[in-house]
């Protein structure tokens, strides 16, 4: 649940070397990377369907396509810059900028920008495994490499790295509540306006 920002933190506080922390958290927080990639968009689809659930599977596809869109947005400002000779060249440039996107995302060591979150970016991009796995999995051990360096070097802080890591994400998700809500009111609006 920590994913791997807060696990090299909790194992580096529990006397588990920071070292093997980095590895595993690393490693166990990408087990559900391709699980992700293949089955995010099917089961919110089948989610939308049901009365049970529709406003749920709506609500996180909104916010994720938000985030697809900005980092989509920033690779083809690079890409307007700049001439191809072929459409195949073209895609491939524009798949490699949304990739490195993807890293930098997960590569920041935040609160909601981990493994899950960049997995469900590159899911609603439709970016291929080849570009969006390495992207994710980079980011992840950059990311763990930050924090374990942080924990060896700021041991006796270690405990205030989680403090913060834990606020931040509190925050996090009271704001990702609060934009749930938010939006979900906007596209009701918008439908009845429209209908």
């Amino acid at each position: 649940m920590l994913e791997t920002r807060g696990a090299i933190t909790v194992a580096t506080n529990l006397g588990i070397n920071p070292w093997v922390a980095f590895v595993v958290s690393c490693i166990s927080a990408l087990i559900v990377c391709p699980f992700l990639l293949l089955l995010l968009k099917p089961i919110l689809n089948f989610l939308k369907k049901t009365k049970l659930f529709k406003k749920i599977a709506d609500a996180v596809e909104l916010i994720f396509r938000e985030k697809a869109e900005r980092i989509e947005k920033d690779a083809q400002e690079d890409i307007n810059k700049k001439k191809f000779d072929t459409e195949e060249q073209l895609k491939r440039k524009r798949a490699l900028n949304t990739a490195i996107g993807i890293f930098l995302f997960v590569a920041i060591p935040l609160p909601m920008t981990g493994v899950w979150t960049g997995t469900a970016i590159a899911a609603f991009i439709d970016l291929k495994y080849r570009y969006s796995v390495p992207a994710i999995i980079l980011g992840n051990f950059t990311a763990g490499l930050i924090i374990t360096i942080l924990n060896i070097f700021l041991a006796e802080y270690s405990i205030w790295i989680l403090l913060v890591l834990a606020i931040f994400m509190l925050i996090s998700i009271i704001s990702l509540f609060v934009g749930f809500v938010i939006k979900y009111k906007k596209a009701k609006k918008n439908l009845a306006s429209r209908g």
